[in-house]
């Protein structure tokens, strides 16, 4: 019994020592602390918001669309589909977390309304991955049952007269 007490009390130990050092010790921030030059923020302004091929696909979209659109890179799904008004909250929190951290490469709207006119993915080698698969499977379908169009391209397939040929059908 006393062997069995006293593994108990190292484990006890061991747990809170353990806690101890695996905790981040995140406390909550007042404005103060924030204003002090010392305090840490892990954040940088990033070289750039698109890969090289997402930056050449958006420059020859510019080309192709003219002024009567807008561009608009890396536009999560809740800003594009809302969700149909559900009986329990937890429900509507349920079916907004499965789009919100989902984006679509560029959402191209119309300049002067700016309703959505069609999505572009980009699809890298990125989306050759498992749950990147699945990702884009779920996407899609969600596209298709709105009846609103998703385009995908292959990096390289952006050149100004294939995009014209592509998106015709989908301009006004």
């Amino acid at each position: 019994m006393e062997f069995f007490l006293s593994l108990v009390f190292w484990f006890l130990i061991f747990f809170v020592i353990y806690k101890k050092i695996t905790s981040k010790n995140i406390e909550k921030v007042n404005e103060k602390e924030i204003k002090d030059k010392n305090y840490y923020l892990p954040y940088k302004v990033r070289r750039t918001i698109m890969s090289e091929h997402e930056r050449l696909l958006f420059c020859n979209l510019r080309a192709v669309l003219g002024t009567k659109y807008d561009i608009y890179p890396q536009v999560n799904l809740d800003k594009i589909f809302m969700i149909e008004r559900q009986r329990v909250y937890k429900y509507y929190l349920g079916w907004l977390r499965r789009i919100n951290q989902k984006s679509v490469d560029f959402l191209v709207v119309d300049k002067n309304t700016q309703s959505p006119v069609f999505a572009i993915e980009l699809d890298d080698s990125s989306h050759e991955i498992e749950d990147r698969i699945e990702r884009d499977i779920f996407v899609q379908e969600i596209f298709k049952r709105n009846n609103f169009p998703l385009i995908r391209f292959n990096p390289g397939q952006y050149k100004i007269e294939e995009l014209k040929i592509v998106l015709k059908k989908y301009l006004n």
